[in-house]
Formats: C-alpha cells, sequence, structure tokens
C-alpha cells in the first residue's frame, strides 16, 4: 500500500525534487507542470464540473522573481520579490459549462542586476514591476489549476553608476509601460493553499498562494 501511494504521489507531483539551473530552467519546469497537470487529470477530472473550486474573496500570493535581462544595460538575468494580489471578477466563468474562474490581479515585483553598463561606465540596476492583469483559471483536478494572464506593467528602471560623478548623477531611471503575459499553474496542497510557478515575460516565478 505505501509503495502503491509513492507511486500515485509521483504521479501527481513528477516535478518534485526536479533540479533546474540557467534561463532554460523556465522552460523545463513549464513542461514538467503540464506533463503533471495531465497525470492528475487523468486521476480526477474536474474541468467539466462548473463551480468545483474553492471560492474566495482575494487570493494573496508572495513570491520569487527571475526576470530575463531587463534591457541592452543589463548583461545578466535578475533575482528579486514580489507579491500579488488577485481579486474574483467571476467565480463561475466566462465560460459557465466549466470550471473556471476570471480575476483582476496587480501587485509589485523587484529584481536586482548586478552587472549592467550605461553612460559609459559599469553599473548595478534595480527594476521595480507594478503589473495589472486579467487573469482566467481553469481548474482541472482538485490539485491543479492553471491559468494564463495578460495586461500591462508599470516598469521603473533605477541605475547606480560606478563611475566618477557628483550626488545627483550617480543614479538615473527610465520609466516605462510594458505590455506581460505569463502562464501559470497552482499546485494546491490545501483548499486555501497552493504553490504557484508562473513563466511569461519579463519572469519566472515561483511563490505561495494564500486564498481568503
Amino acid at each position: 500500500m505505501k509503495r502503491t501511494q509513492e507511486n500515485a504521489n509521483h504521479e501527481l507531483y513528477p516535478c518534485t525534487g526536479a533540479y533546474l539551473t540557467g534561463w532554460l530552467a523556465g522552460l523545463s519546469l513549464l513542461a514538467c507542470l503540464l506533463a503533471s497537470s495531465i497525470a492528475a487529470t487523468r486521476a480526477q477530472a474536474q474541468i467539466a464540473m462548473s463551480g468545483r473550486h474553492p471560492h474566495y474573496h482575494v487570493e494573496l500570493e508572495p513570491h520569487l522573481v527571475w526576470q530575463w535581462t531587463g534591457d541592452e544595460a543589463a548583461l545578466d538575468d535578475g533575482v528579486g520579490f514580489g507579491f500579488r494580489a488577485s481579486i474574483p471578477l467571476l467565480q463561475d466563468g466566462p465560460v459557465p459549462t466549466i470550471n473556471n474562474s476570471l480575476a483582476i490581479s496587480f501587485g509589485i515585483d523587484w529584481a536586482w542586476f548586478g552587472d549592467c553598463r550605461a553612460y559609459g561606465g559599469d553599473c548595478s540596476e534595480n527594476d521595480f514591476w507594478v503589473p495589472i492583469t486579467v487573469q482566467w483559471n481553469f481548474f482541472l483536478t482538485s490539485v491543479v489549476s492553471l491559468f494564463p494572464e495578460f495586461g500591462l506593467g508599470f516598469r521603473d528602471a533605477v541605475f547606480d553608476y560606478d563611475v566618477a560623478c557628483n550626488p545627483r548623477s550617480c543614479r538615473g531611471s527610465s520609466l516605462e509601460v510594458h505590455p506581460v503575459l505569463w502562464f501559470g499553474a497552482r499546485f494546491y496542497l490545501a483548499p486555501s493553499f497552493a504553490i504557484v510557478v508562473r513563466l511569461g515575460t519579463p519572469s519566472l516565478q515561483l511563490g505561495a498562494s494564500f486564498s481568503i
């Protein structure tokens, strides 16, 4: 019986213990999550059962951030952390015949780039993002949901230069607006708690979801 349970857990959570490096980690992790979703769907599919998911008022999500190279100045990817809040607009919909919901999601992300070049000298870069997106959730099973989300991201890139300068010219910033797109998955450990992975532009994110 113990062996059978271990096999079942491996089918539902095949990504457990995977060691991923580099920016290809995001693609590898997404493929692993999709495989896990398919396995879990065969076991206990709920996508055709409208409303068979936990209803909540707000979802709170702290997460880690791996941001792809921000612009031509950054020489490597950036790392940091962020926070999201998502509020349901439709608890059951927009397609009434399947197990789905629609939410608005917003938050703040920060990523630090330790190596960049700008204005003729070495520098470091701090990127701050404020994303506002529409999130469409598909609840495949009691343990797996998938979602795309798209919207706008307000970005403030702050540069600190290691060049001779006066205090007013050692720092610069650039405020921009970009389209953002992520594809994500949740793995529920309890009805109100899940592990969240989000892959897209501009970043890969790994966090925890708390539904209230």
